[in-house]
């Protein structure tokens, strides 16, 4: 397999992808850091940045997300707000969506999704979205960063359990990041589309199940029981039904 990862292999992938500016390299502290800073020099429009490894990968919660080089993808893609965000949430289960889509299209593998943010296959994260909204003067742009485990890996002791990867040692690297762009990009241009609503339900491992979220200090045992049009979480616990927006929830083991 060639497996080239530069900017013109990535232009190349791109091709058929329309106003995209692509910006590709080998190493970087964070895609979303790159293109925070390059809406902050000023400018506009769609923009992909994407390295072969990151230093410094960043998930949901502050937490770092590991990004090895030659493993996986590690992508950002920044878009301008022409309108206001319909839902924050929304975007990353698009996100997630457009994911799930490229792993099915290109491996033939079908993944589950974890609210929010999580794509999971046999069990185990293989895929980790973080969606940041930045504001620049009197502009609003989305950056949403998207990490794919695409190969096996040496994970780090407290990852070994948890994370897992797709499987692909056959298609380009370049290729998976464009099926991704192609899947997500007519969403952030229509942000009240939910043509992705019914893969994100259809493959939720989340719906049913007993799960812990956090309020405030305190940790609620509650039954998720459906995803909204928004992508909120549905849930019912003691104190009644409520729809989760933000957070994280562990699903309870029986």
């Amino acid at each position: 397999m060639t497996d080239l990862f530069n900017e013109a292999e990535l232009h190349r992938a791109c091709g058929d992808v329309p106003d995209l500016s692509v910006f590709a390299c080998e190493k970087c502290d964070s895609t979303n850091r790159q293109a925070k800073e390059w809406l902050a020099a000023g400018n506009r429009g769609a923009a992909l940045f994407a390295s072969a490894e990151q230093t410094a990968g960043r998930g949901r919660l502050g937490r770092s997300f590991y990004s090895p080089a030659a493993s996986g993808v590690y992508f950002s893609l920044a878009y301008p707000l022409r309108q206001p965000l319909v839902s924050s949430v929304a975007v990353t289960c698009a996100a997630a969506v457009a994911v799930m889509r490229a792993i099915r299209a290109l491996s033939g593998k079908q993944t589950d999704v974890k609210w929010v943010n999580d794509l999971l296959l046999d069990g185990k994260k293989v895929c980790g979205i973080l969606a940041e909204a930045i504001s620049v003067g009197k502009e609003t742009s989305v950056v949403v960063g998207i990490g794919i485990n695409l190969r096996p890996a040496t994970f780090p002791p407290e990852l070994k359990t948890i994370a897992g990867s797709v499987g692909d040692e056959r298609t380009p690297r370049v290729d998976w990041i464009a099926a991704v762009a192609r899947e997500l990009l007519p969403y952030l241009r229509e942000p009240e589309r939910r043509d992705w609503l019914q893969d994100y339900r259809a493959h939720s491992c989340v719906i049913g199940r007993d799960i812990t979220f956090v309020r405030g200090s305190e940790a609620v045992e509650a039954k998720a029981v459906g995803i909204d049009d928004d992508g909120g979480l549905t849930v019912v616990s003691k104190g009644g039904t409520e729809t989760l927006r933000t957070g994280e929830i562990t699903v309870r083991l029986h």
